[in-house]
């Protein structure tokens, strides 16, 4: 069966509304003026920036002590998690893949617990072969090696795999670079001008889905 490889954060799962919950109500519960959640936003960088350069901005925007910033990025990906959810048509997808005899297999950058508490307390490790986290295996996407390891613990071969992710710098270009088929979630982006482009655009997961069991 033809591995269908996934990434994690918003593409199963819509990490960037689990941030904006979280950061709801962090600033209720400070007090704090509800107008800074988009400069929130923007320091969070989707979740892709480094976690010290996040809780400095934060700690300027917040006003937290040193303490409190200490501790932030640990309540940041506790706040994640406790608003994380996944969408029923998303669990549906997984479901019709797997029916149609693609092999679901998540690979995703982060670290170890909180990418696999995503995982399990939601619930997917039931609708997905398995997964790896670069923070384990030591290789971060782009790097086309976490496709490999992936496959190895799979079981299985690339051939005839595809990549579904939402990050052109790393799960597009490091499908491009293991000679993978891939597809972008488009999230209401542009493509990237001057980028390689992908196999295929999605606007959903399920759309991606569809893609795929069409090929």
């Amino acid at each position: 069966m033809p591995l269908l490889l996934l990434d994690l954060d918003n593409t199963i799962i819509d990490r960037a509304a689990a941030f904006r919950g979280w950061a709801v109500d962090l600033l209720a519960e400070r007090g704090a003026d509800p107008g800074l959640l988009e400069e929130m936003v923007r320091a969070d960088g989707d979740g892709l920036r480094p976690k010290p350069e996040v809780a400095l901005d934060l700690q300027s925007l917040l006003g937290l002590d040193e303490q409190e910033t200490g501790s932030i990025v640990a309540v940041l990906r506790q706040g994640v998690l406790d608003h994380v959810s996944v969408a029923p048509e998303v669990v549906g997808a997984l479901g019709r893949a797997s029916a149609a005899g693609w092999t679901p297999f998540v690979v995703t950058n982060g670290v170890v617990p909180q990418q696999d508490l995503k995982i399990t307390r939601l619930g997917l490790d039931a609708h997905l072969a398995g997964w790896v986290v670069s923070d384990v295996v030591g290789v971060r996407k782009p790097d086309p090696r976490i496709f490999d390891i992936a496959a190895e613990q799979a079981g299985q071969s690339l051939e005839g795999a595809w990549m579904v992710g939402d990050a052109h710098d790393t799960d597009i270009a490091g499908a491009q670079a293991a000679g993978l088929r891939s597809i972008y979630l488009s999230r209401g982006r542009q493509w990237p001008q001057g980028q390689p482009e992908p196999t295929a655009f999605a606007d959903s997961f399920v759309e991606a889905i569809e893609i795929v069991m069409g090929s």
